[in-house]
């Protein structure tokens, strides 16, 4: 549910998310002006007979009158009860009644005081979380914790003031109550108390995943010699474990990971093996001494406290979001964690240029600047061979994507520079955001346009720091091989969805994954296909293309609209198994659906597909 700085300053934050923040007092503040004009105009009428009987009691002296006739003129009888000894003035129809006001109207200016209170509060820690890392970790915590009570309350007290609301709204103003509305009412405000409560207590998950092989100190000393070399020159201790995969990114991190079976907590540093054999031996140098600055630095130590709260924040604004009438308090909520989105993006950018900076002082600009290239240059280029082989309608024998790599990517850093975005271009990082690759190569004291940038880019790289990984070949060469059988298998589960079949090759493919389905009524016999249903009862098949709406109605039975001049019915009582003639109908129709829009959109001209 988190929204990115370019959200922020592109959409207007003030139309998109302060604005939508300021519903959370729309039911507040309707609440307590007509419980106000509620309590307000059952108090005129109980004057006017009260002071009617006054005026008429023959036991009161004039000045009994006078003095009885200026108490209830000056003070309304909603205040006189609640004195005690005066509980007896109204009977208990009416006491009950103006309970009902009092507590809306003091639940209604709860809510707004709090919603200022806590709006003021919370503005003030996303401010101070701008001052250090330390800072924004203790605000964004007190925050957090002071927005997750405070959103509950309000979901918990908006839910009874709508239920009150729809009871007094037409008893008052139409003299009847609507059993059905309130019922609604009631159940919109049980689920969103619901969901709100699942949402505190929902256990998360706290594993992360990564794939790769942990590189033993024993296995390959020369390459954990050269880091330790790095470490002290960065003033840092060395990482308890790196791990060697093949994603196109470096980064350190102190939350646990899980790679393989084994878990591992304590500091981890991830090397890309594809990365290292691009790089100078300088240039992966550069990198890891930025990987250590952030050691360095405790950005690592702030990141493993943050993002848990981040993550408890999510789930609870989506929790709110699936609530329905506690939308207004996620809008609110979703206010400040864009802020905090902001907040963090620009200390994360902070970090960034600093440890960029340590590094470029233990190496130089020229390798931080050629190793910032090339890393980027890479990821760029195995994404755009990742999307040409899985945009082929074909089943692969085999997904090369690293052989396709390895044979263009010189080729593509030639002309890498020429990219019209290049300057927007960011390193990947599963735990953070980075400043532009144009920001970072003038913080470095380069230049994108200098010509200096394209030779840097075109020097292949030595790979040194790869000749010091044991086995490091076999290691990437494993690894590879096990991530382009999970890209082909994937590639060939969706192969299905983009086919409305045309030739044999097409065919073969959809009827494999959605072979004809027989299913026995006592009705007839039900088949479904790829293109159509058939019903032993029917007089032609159905299309899926002929078919414009499906509803199930109270009596069991499946409805098609379609452009067929006879309706098409399934009464499902005639099965054994109904869910699985209902999960039938939506998996081969959702099937032609996906094919037809990819066919329309995907495959279109002016579309990011084959022109």
């Amino acid at each position: 549910m988190s929204h990115t700085h370019d959200d922020f300053s592109k959409i207007g934050f003030a139309k998109t998310f302060f604005l939508p923040a300021l519903l959370i007092f729309a039911i507040p503040v309707v609440s307590l002006f007509f419980f106000l004009y509620i309590q307000g105009h059952y108090d005129d009428e109980a004057r006017a007979g009260i002071l009617g009987q006054i005026r008429i009691d023959k036991s009161l002296t004039e000045q009994e009158k006078a003095n009885a006739e200026a108490l209830f003129k000056n003070v309304p009888l909603s205040r006189l009860i609640t004195v005690s000894g005066n509980e007896d003035m109204v009977n208990s129809g009416a006491a009950f009644d103006y309970a009902t006001f009092r507590w809306a109207i003091r639940l209604s200016l709860y809510s707004i005081i709090g919603g200022v209170v806590v709006f003021v509060l919370s503005a003030l820690c996303v401010f101070a979380s701008l001052r250090s890392q330390w800072v924004q970790y203790v605000s964004l915590s007190v925050s957090w914790h002071v927005l997750r009570i405070f959103g509950a309350a309000q979901v918990l007290i908006q839910g009874v003031l709508l239920f009150a609301l729809s009871y007094w709204i037409t008893a008052f103003f139409f003299e009847i109550y609507v059993p059905k509305l309130m019922i609604i009412v009631g159940i919109l405000a049980l689920v969103a108390i619901g969901a709100v409560i699942k949402s505190i207590f929902l256990k998360l998950p706290n594993e992360t995943f990564v794939e790769g092989t942990v590189i033993e100190q024993d296995s390959s000393p020369e390459l954990w010699q050269e880091l330790s070399d790095i470490c002290e020159k960065v003033s840092t201790e060395l990482p308890d474990q790196v791990i060697a995969g093949i994603d196109d990114n470096f980064f350190v991190t102190e939350q646990s990971l899980t790679v393989g079976e084994n878990k591992y907590s304590g500091r981890s540093l991830f090397v890309s093996l594809s990365l290292l054999k691009q790089l100078n031996g300088t240039e992966a140098d550069a990198v890891l001494a930025h990987e250590m600055a952030h050691f360095s630095g405790n950005d690592t130590i702030y990141s493993q406290k943050i993002s848990p709260l981040l993550v408890r924040y999510d789930h609870y604004l989506q929790g709110l979001y699936e609530g329905g009438l506690s939308l207004p308090i996620f809008y609110f909520m979703n206010c400040f964690r864009v802020l905090y989105e902001v907040s963090l993006g620009r200390l994360s950018r902070k970090r960034e240029f600093r440890a960029d900076r340590i590094a470029t002082e233990v190496t130089s600009s020229r390798d931080m600047a050629g190793a910032l290239l090339k890393i980027i240059a890479y990821s760029s280029y195995r994404a755009k061979v990742e999307q040409d082989i899985f945009q082929k309608e074909e089943v692969l024998e085999n997904a090369n994507v690293s052989q396709e790599i390895e044979q263009g990517f010189d080729d593509y850093a030639g002309s890498f520079l020429s990219n019209p975005d290049i300057s927007h271009l960011q390193t990947s990082h599963p735990f953070d955001t980075h400043p532009s690759l144009d920001d970072r190569m003038k913080a470095v004291g380069c230049s994108l346009e200098s010509p200096d940038s394209q030779v840097m880019l075109s020097k292949p790289g030595d790979g040194q720091w790869f000749q010091k990984i044991e086995a490091a070949d076999q290691l990437e060469g494993e690894q590879w091989k096990a991530y382009e059988e999970r890209f082909r298998a994937y590639h060939e589960e969706t192969l299905p969805y983009r086919f409305l079949p045309e030739t044999d090759d097409e065919l073969a493919i959809v009827v494999k994954a959605f072979p004809e389905v027989q299913l026995e009524g006592t009705d007839g016999l039900l088949r479904i296909d790829h293109e159509c249903i058939k019903l032993h009862s029917w007089e032609s098949p159905l299309r899926f293309s002929d078919i414009l709406d499906c509803q199930m109605d109270e009596n069991q039975t499946l409805s098609f609209v379609s452009t067929a001049v006879t309706p098409n019915t399934i009464n499902l009582k005639k099965f054994t198994d109904q869910q699985k003639v209902i999960e039938a109908v939506e998996r081969y129709y959702s099937r032609y659906l996906a094919a037809k829009e990819y066919q329309e959109h995907v495959k279109q001209p002016g579309t990011n597909g084959d022109e």
